[in-house]
């Protein structure tokens, strides 16, 4: 079976296994409550707001579908849950404008709330760490979150991603705090990935990453071993043929 996704040779035939057991659960997640909504709403008489209904109802629809078409998903594992609750938000609450009823929309929350069920269970299966296969995929890996004071004082998260070509980290925002900082780094330009102590805030370990141009990242993870050990062996195996 072919995975729309970058594979290594060496754990090709376990993500094979793994796409065909998180594939359906995936369609269904993301393309489900779009068909629905636009059944009930096509089957619904409009009495209501019919121009902000349609935006919502338009923008709940394809955001999914577009999401899964354009393989966005293979990127952002860290959205997928969150996405189809959003989305599946916009048509509820577009489905209530144009009828100015709540009650066609309840299809639409119905068929939401299991589609979130069904993609946080494909992201189980796909892109679990166990072990290190997913090393070698181009997938998204996420780190875990680690709370960090900010400049103002505030618990803020922070955390890291790659998949096939990047590193990106992040660190959010505080409470009534506009202050946010991060960054991005080719993969390709990275020289090394190792855990270190640091004294300066946060203070504890972080991944120190190498940069072929420029001073080293430290990046504030949670599991910090965990993430550095997936990220160097991600950067191995990209060095290696095998790639399809």
């Amino acid at each position: 079976m072919r995975v729309p996704f970058g594979v290594h040779d060496s754990v090709r035939a376990e993500f094979e296994r793994r796409w065909s057991r998180a594939r359906p659960s995936l369609l269904l997640g993301f393309l489900a409550p779009p068909a629905v909504s636009l059944v009930v709403a096509l089957a619904t008489r409009w009495s209501g707001l019919v121009v902000p209904g349609c935006a919502l109802l338009v923008i709940g629809v394809v955001t999914p579908v577009l999401f899964l078409a354009r393989r966005v998903y293979v990127h952002r594992p860290g959205w997928w849950a969150g996405l189809v609750l959003y989305a599946g938000a916009a048509q509820a609450i577009g489905i209530g404008a144009l009828t100015r009823n709540a009650l066609p929309a309840l299809p639409a929350v119905a068929a939401t709330a299991v589609a979130a069920v069904l993609v946080t269970r494909a992201k189980a299966v796909l892109l679990d760490s166990a072990g290190g296969a997913i090393a070698g995929t181009t997938l998204g890996v996420r780190s875990a979150s680690r709370q960090v004071r900010n400049a103002t004082g505030h618990l803020v998260p922070a955390h890291a991603n790659f998949d096939g070509d990047s590193l990106r980290w992040h660190v959010g925002t505080g409470p009534s705090t506009p202050d946010v900082s991060g960054g991005e780094l080719p993969l390709r330009e990275i020289t090394d990935v190792r855990v270190a102590d640091t004294r300066d805030a946060p203070g504890g370990e972080v991944v120190v990453v190498g940069a072929a141009a420029g001073p080293a990242v430290e990046l504030v993870v949670g599991r910090p071993h965990d993430f550095a050990a997936l990220l160097d062996r991600r950067l191995a195996l990209l060095r290696q043929p095998g790639w399809s």
